[in-house]
């Protein structure tokens, strides 16, 4: 028998004045789901071992039967090996986000507006990462083109630091959330220097974008030991995502990827 787990990973949301009072997912005309629904049997999962924090990362894990508590070592890791980053045992793998910061602020004072600004192309991420890493990227810090604004850096013999996710503060003042990091958090100042007055971003804003003026690291982790899911539960399986991090659980359970035009 074949299996097909369909996950709709943050379609839970908060009702909107604007839709009367409903979520969106309530709003929405989903008629195959409603058909799904009627023929099914109807439960609820606790997907996130008490003590840990909600995330597209944790909850993957546990539904693909692998327990957090012992697999998990942060989100990037699992998104370093969907790109094909080949960790050392050393080395801490960290989220780089290129986000947008409001401009008229010293660096601390500023407030992010957009945590993916606009859903940037990777192909202008490609552009923006260059013009920073340029001048940043070393032996011990080393920068990867990932998706759109999600992108990763391996610090060697780095640590895990604790580091908070820009779509956790969007609106806030980031001066408390900047990384307690030195080096870290000067990368991060560094990169507005250079990106704020970038000819893309200047583009961008003409254009009525977001500018993706600054990086923001966060989900420090070291490199993941999965087991093979073939050899844990005697089943083959593949992935279809447009996500890096469930590539990632893909690649270190030893799944294969399979990349859908147009996701």
């Amino acid at each position: 028998m074949k299996y097909v787990i369909v996950l709709g990973d943050g379609m839970a949301d908060e009702p909107l004045a604007a839709l009367g009072d409903k979520t969106p997912l309530s709003y929405a005309k989903t008629p195959e789901m409603d058909a799904l629904a009627a023929c099914s049997e109807i439960g609820m999962v606790h997907t996130i071992p008490e003590g840990m924090s909600p995330g597209s990362d944790t909850a993957n894990l546990s539904v693909m039967g692998y327990d957090p508590k012992q697999y998990y070592t942060g989100r990037s890791p699992l998104e370093a090996l969907s790109i094909g980053v080949d960790m050392k045992a050393d080395d801490v793998a960290i989220r780089c986000n290129i986000v947008t910061l409001s401009e008229d602020e010293p660096y601390e004072k500023k407030t992010i507006i957009d945590h993916s600004s606009d859903e940037i192309s990777t192909e202008d991420a490609k552009i923006l990462l260059k013009a920073v890493t340029d001048e940043l990227q070393n032996e011990t810090y080393q920068f990867y083109l990932g998706t759109s604004y999600r992108h990763c850096l391996i610090w060697a013999k780095g640590s895990v630091v604790t580091l908070t996710p820009p779509h956790d503060v969007l609106g806030q003042t980031i001066g408390e959330y900047l990384p307690q990091d030195a080096m870290l958090r000067r990368m991060q100042e560094r990169s507005y220097e250079i990106l704020s007055q970038h000819p893309l971003n200047l583009e961008r804003k003409k254009k009525g974008l977001n500018p993706a003026n600054s990086f923001w690291f966060w989900g420090a982790g070291t490199r993941p030991a999965l087991d093979s899911f073939e050899e844990k539960y005697h089943k083959r399986g593949v992935m279809i995502s447009a996500v890096d991090l469930l590539k990632g659980i893909a690649v270190g359970a030893g799944m294969d990827n399979i990349v859908v035009e147009g996701a």
